[in-house]
């Protein structure tokens, strides 16, 4: 199921007085069908299924996607991996 905060448009503090009147407010909009809106509903007012979706929607990755580009990272950005000799004269003083 989609984010049932964005789809209702409350904060993840809201109480269920909140959640009611934008449940309300939604159904006027009808920008969602009633099965959605009862569905976030339902799973807003169950406090399990309410802390599943704070968890599962903590981070909103759809803003980002668009803006990653894995081939577009400069190599000088990454750092260069470097030797110690030091640690090598140990193991062969040792060794």
């Amino acid at each position: 199921m989609s984010d049932p905060f964005s789809l209702l448009g409350v904060t993840k503090a809201a109480d269920k007085r909140q959640i009611l009147s934008r449940v309300a407010a939604a159904m006027c909009e009808r920008r969602y069908d009633a099965k959605q809106i009862a569905e976030a509903q339902k799973e807003l007012f169950d406090p399990v299924a309410r802390a599943a979706a704070e968890f599962s929607h903590f981070i909103d990755v759809q803003g980002c996607i668009g803006n990653f580009a894995p081939n577009e990272v400069a190599e000088t950005a990454v750092p260069k991996l470097e030797f110690l000799d030091a640690f090598d004269e140990k193991r062969t003083a040792q060794g």
